[in-house]
């Protein structure tokens, strides 16, 4: 599957540093590594971390704050670089795919258990991205004949953003045997193939095959 990249000037100093602790965590995990952990994978000195940040804690937040912007801007390129609304979505499938393939296993545990302040945010801002997303994607559907007129937008966001959270919760399921991954890229398509027309599902099917989106 192909990779997504976000295009972005040259970073701030804390961005670089944020951006890149981010990467640590949800590579190793959140609660096995500390701030010395970070400073060494970084390559820079406690100090120059705490020029940035107060605590594990202060650092946790900032990171699920850049992740957000950066689901958000994905968004937003996805939006002006498409040649329809399905395009658009199958973007920001791939890029949320490729950070829950990436995932290590525990940080959404972690995250919850240990940073609940950093969880509830970051499911907050996902929720309100994803649902203002997600209207405005369901009406351009609905213009370009690809989702079926009958659907209501506001509804079926709406609808969408609670079968997320069941794949996160389903994730967390020590009985559970599938991938993140796998769970949000089916649930993602579920969701495109539950609203959309005929013409809307034969581009779906198009594009899974054109970019082997279940391998």
């Amino acid at each position: 599957m192909e990779r997504i990249s976000v295009n972005s000037n040259a970073p701030e100093p804390k961005t670089s540093l944020i951006e890149r602790a981010t990467s640590v965590f949800m590579r190793l995990g959140i609660r096995a590594v500390n701030m010395a952990d970070v400073c060494s994978e970084l390559g820079i000195s406690k100090k120059t971390l705490y020029k940035y940040v107060s605590d594990k804690r202060d650092l946790i937040l900032q990171c699920m704050a850049w992740h957000c912007s950066q689901m958000k801007q994905v968004i937003q390129e996805a939006k002006s670089t498409s040649e329809n609304t399905i395009e658009a979505e199958l973007k920001l499938i791939r890029f949320i795919h490729q950070i829950a393939s990436d995932m290590h296993p525990s940080v959404l545990f972690d995250l919850n258990k240990y940073h609940p302040n950093a969880f509830r945010m970051v499911n907050e801002r996902r929720d309100e991205i994803l649902r203002g997303t997600m209207e405005e994607n369901i009406r351009r559907g609905q213009a370009e004949g690809l989702y079926r007129a009958d659907v209501n937008p506001e509804v079926a966001s709406r609808f969408l953003i609670s079968l997320s959270h069941e794949v996160r919760a389903i994730a967390e399921d020590p009985t559970n045997a599938t991938p993140l991954s796998q769970l949000y890229l089916e649930s993602a398509l579920y969701h495109i193939r539950a609203i959309a027309t005929a013409k809307g599902i034969a581009f779906l099917e198009e594009k899974i095959k054109e970019e082997n989106l279940f391998t």
